[in-house]
């Protein structure tokens, strides 16, 4: 289930029939990354990343989803050369949607939230791309309030839920 706030759907609309085979160099690791689940959490190594060991993981004494969104920011310009800001987004659509299908056919039983973020850099009017995940925990864990996308963040925002099988 997709879901996206006003100011994304705004961009959507911008890039919804721009063609995805555009020609861009970079690290295609964030497209199929090596996902893997250490002690109760869920993680991607992406290029040299470093893994998170199971004490690690089981030594966290935070909430779970909040540390997985600290660790997965994902900058599609940092991972990309020679792609716009438009092809950023239409990329980070695609590998959203097939970090979905990957994270439901590796975890069935687990919800998780994957986010497209777009912002600016520091005072420019210069976008950027971003994407993060979580593992919903339920009410009582760190999440964004779906129903209210639009508070969050003062930027476009959309959330691919990946729900569980159950």
């Amino acid at each position: 289930m997709i879901i996206m706030n006003t100011c994304m759907q705004e961009e959507y609309f911008k890039i919804k029939d721009m063609d995805n085979t555009f020609d861009f160099t970079g690290k295609l690791s964030i497209i199929n990354p090596d996902i893997y689940k250490a002690g109760d959490g869920f993680f991607m190594k992406i290029n040299d990343q470093k893994k998170v060991s199971e004490e690690t993981a089981n030594d966290y004494k935070y909430d779970l989803s909040e540390w997985e969104w600290s660790r997965s920011e994902f900058l599609i310009d940092s991972y990309f050369d020679g792609i716009t800001y438009e092809q950023s987004l239409r990329l980070a659509f695609d590998i959203v949607e097939l970090w979905g299908y990957k994270l439901h056919a590796l975890f069935p039983d687990e919800e998780f939230h994957i986010h497209i973020i777009v912002g600016t850099i520091d005072d420019t009017d210069e976008k950027t791309v971003m994407i993060r995940y979580y593992t919903y925990r339920g009410e009582d864990s760190f999440h964004l309030d779906l129903d209210d996308l639009d508070d969050c963040f003062g930027t476009a925002i959309l959330v691919n839920v990946v729900e569980a099988d159950e």
